[in-house]
Order: structure tokens, then C-alpha cells, then sequence
């Protein structure tokens, strides 16, 4: 099943906007039965079976009323924001950068916009691919950080890890500000575009489903 970017877009601010709404404990499973449903025809049975069981876990210890009351409040928070976090995560998991902006151009987003978030969107995985660089150098030469580390050790830590993550992160930033000018983050002509993506019955149904949703909600108050 391949949905539009935007529909994906518009599913995050329709789940944030239940959020506000304070749901009840059936709605919020419909809700979430609906999105691990997403998960699962999108080719993520994983993560279908874990907003399931994640929420399935919040649900039924915000009726534990044995734990302290602000875990107590904790619990039940996140049982109000696993549903916008379900969605978020199926916009990221399922979405290339290249869809998302390719999406968000057909909304007449500003283009420097939309090339600083592509930017960020690559910006991102080089955080875990740099850090895993210097794990592995460090263990070459004998140094060996614990996660502990940052809080037995917080100077040792800073100065092994933390100082050359930042500079090694200082390079890429530069690296991909060259590359954003490179495409053509000053002119103001039409960019060429190599993704094509359109609206299709998928995408209408589930904005169609979101909106009943909304009014079923909203008539049993």
C-alpha cells in the first residue's frame, strides 16, 4: 500500500488534533488499531505489532492506581500521545525526503523551506552514522565508553566522544550546505522533479476515515 506524503501529513495533524480532544480509552484503541492497520499494509508488521501492544501496555497501567501519582500521570499521558507518535513514525518510516518534498512542493511551500528541511532529513542519520565512526575509533585504540559514561565520567566522555561527534558533525553540516546551494537553493525558477506522486482512492479514504471519525467523536459528546 503506498499513500501520498500528504495524506501521511495530514494523518499526523489529524491524530494531534485528537490529542487535544482527550479521547477516551475505546476511541484511542480505534485509533490506534487504524494506524498499526497502516503499519502493517505499508510492509511494517513490526511496528503494527508494537503500537499495539505499546498501547495495549499504557492502557492498562493507567488503571494500576498502586503506582505513584506521577508515573500515574506519565502513563496516561502517554496513552494520549501514542496515537500522534504512531503517525509520525509511519511518516518517517515510509516517506523518503525525496516524497515529502516532492508533496509539500504541491502545497506552494517556499522552496528554501523545503530544501532546508531536505537538508535536515539527511542531516539526521549522519548523527547515528558518525557516532558508530567514533565508537569504532575508539575502540581501536583501546577506549572503551560505557553508556554510563556521559554520567561516571562526564569529562572523559566530552572530550572522546562528544568534541569530535561535534566537529565531525561541523564537516557533514557544511557538506550538505554546499550541496543545497548546488541545487538551487538561490534561483527562483521551477526546480526539475524526478518523483512523481498523486492522490489516489487510498489517500481519499483514509482522509474520508479520518473525517468520520471526527464527527462520530464529536456526536457522542
Amino acid at each position: 500500500m503506498k499513500l501520498d506524503a500528504r495524506s501521511k501529513i495530514l494523518l499526523v495533524m489529524f491524530t494531534s488534533l485528537t490529542y487535544g480532544m482527550r479521547l477516551s480509552g475505546l476511541e484511542n484503541a480505534v485509533l490506534v488499531c487504524g494506524l498499526s492497520l497502516l503499519f502493517w499494509f505499508s510492509g511494517k508488521p513490526k511496528m503494527a505489532l508494537v503500537g499495539l501492544l505499546g498501547y495495549g501496555l499504557f492502557l492498562g497501567l493507567s488503571y494500576w492506581t498502586v503506582l505513584p501519582g506521577l508515573l500515574l500521570h506519565l502513563v496516561v499521558l502517554m496513552t494520549y500521545i501514542w496515537p500522534p507518535l504512531l503517525a509520525g513514525h509511519l511518516l518517517l518510516m515510509t516517506t523518503s525526503s525525496y516524497e515529502l518534498i516532492h508533496g509539500l512542493r504541491k502545497w506552494r511551500l517556499p522552496e528554501a523551506f523545503l530544501l532546508t528541511l531536505g537538508v535536515m532529513f539527511r542531516f539526521l542519520p549522519a548523527i547515528k552514522s558518525d557516532a558508530r565512526h567514533i565508537q569504532a575509533s575508539l575502540k581501536v585504540r583501546g577506549i572503551f565508553l560505557s553508556k554510563w559514561a556521559l554520567f561516571v565520567q562526564p569529562l572523559r566522555y566530552m572530550e572522546y566522544f562528544l568534541v569530535p561527534l561535534m566537529l565531525s558533525l561541523l564537516a557533514t553540516a557544511q557538506d550538505l550546505t554546499v550541496a543545497t546551494l548546488t541545487k538551487g537553493i538561490a534561483l527562483s525558477g521551477r526546480p526539475s522533479e524526478f518523483v512523481k506522486s498523486g492522490w489516489t482512492w487510498l489517500d481519499w479514504s483514509l482522509c474520508l476515515c479520518c473525517l468520520i471519525f471526527l464527527l462520530l467523536t464529536r456526536l457522542s459528546r
